[in-house]
């Protein structure tokens, strides 16, 4: 500590004189308040002589690099699949491949890469090599801020063959025009296993295994029960509604809802007006199948660490079609995947929402200084 000159009256222990006393408890008091000069060895450094304010641990951000011009088509890879498939047998089904999709599409081609710090698969604590994350440990009590934007061109339906579906989706039977919202969501996933950022062991940051945080993370539901025990696609007519995800139950903060609404004015036996889709579309204008303008849709959000882990990647997921649902049994509102719409088998709707840019970040806060 510093040196502070004090009056001495134990051993002896004779009368006190209070203002001695006084004297040495102020001399004492001012020589532990704060950093001065003769207080500057390891004692200066316990923490209450610093403030407690938050701390930044590491920070990074990425971006996939895929940038073009009006007019262009998008790679395939830039297309992203709803859940169901018209090219599936006679009647469309549930592609399981389609639950969800990594946004990993990158480069001036947008071909889509598995590597960690590419597409937006970013690699937290920076690269060890070409290949490896560095990875952070996450201490109980840090704080990360994830955020992230994404550039939807449009929703496209798969073909024309579609004219009457939307209709049909509502009513087989109908001939009137028809108006259907659905959604499909973009959130981030964690990978807390191996520095190569392998795609199986992404999860959810309240994963019981896996994860680093107590609260109640949910992902957009897959909604999908194998068809026959496997074989890559599921039967419509035994899925819909399934994994019913309610809202009160779960935090869902993380999703970023890209809107497509979808109307028709065919006849369900055998109209030729085109569904359209009423989203983005900056290649080539107003379509049959798509109107309106790319659209920015950014989120973020903040996650406590409750328990220790090393983070190792993030990357960001697209869901298939999403809808709203209220389940009259439990009275509460929720979301379920598009899977099942009609009762003939046709399954739900078709289509590729197009993704051009995407960026990811991240900041790791601790929140006691030292």
């Amino acid at each position: 500590m510093g040196n502070v000159n004090l009056q001495k009256f134990y051993p002896d222990n004779g009368t006190a004189n209070a203002t001695e006393v006084n004297a040495n408890y102020n001399a004492i008091n001012g020589s532990t308040q704060g950093i001065n000069n003769e207080n500057v060895g390891s004692e200066g450094l316990i923490r209450e002589h610093f403030d407690f304010n938050p701390t930044f641990r590491y920070a990074d951000w990425q971006d996939n690099g895929y940038y073009v011009a009006e007019g262009t088509t998008l790679n395939l890879d830039a297309q992203y699949r709803s859940l169901t498939d018209t090219g599936i047998a006679t009647a469309n089904k549930t592609n399981d491949a389609d639950k969800k999709h990594e946004i990993n599409h990158n480069g001036a081609t947008g071909t889509a890469s598995t590597q960690v710090g590419t597409g937006t698969k970013i690699g937290v604590g920076g690269m060890a090599d070409s290949q490896n994350a560095n990875g952070i440990q996450l201490e109980v009590g840090d704080v990360i801020h994830v955020f992230w934007n994404v550039t939807a061109w449009r929703f496209e339906p798969d073909n024309s063959t579609l004219s009457n579906y939307v209709c049909e989706l509502v009513d087989s039977t109908s001939t009137r025009s028809s108006i259907l919202n659905y959604a499909m969501v973009v959130y981030p996933e964690f990978n807390t296993q191996d520095s190569l950022g392998s795609n199986n062991n992404f999860t959810d940051a309240g994963d019981g295994s896996h994860g680093f945080s107590s609260d109640t993370f949910r992902n957009p539901a897959d909604g999908v029960a194998p068809l026959g025990g496997g074989g890559g696609v599921s039967d419509p007519n035994s899925t819909g509604l399934n994994n019913l995800t309610p809202f009160a139950d779960n935090r869902t903060d993380h999703w970023t809802w890209i809107p497509v609404m979808m109307g028709s004015g065919g006849s369900a036996s055998g109209g030729t007006n085109f569904t359209v889709a009423v989203m983005m579309d900056a290649e080539n204008g107003a379509s049959d199948t798509a109107i309106g303008a790319a659209k920015q849709c950014a989120g973020q959000t903040y996650i406590s660490v409750t328990t220790q882990k090393t983070l190792y990647a993030i990357q960001l997921y697209v869901s298939g079609l999403i809808g709203l649902h209220y389940n009259t049994s439990t009275e509460k509102n929720g979301s379920f995947i598009e899977d099942q719409a009609v009762t003939n088998a046709q399954g739900g709707i078709d289509g590729t929402l197009h993704i051009e840019r995407a960026s990811i970040g991240y900041v790791i806060y601790r929140k006691e200084a030292v």
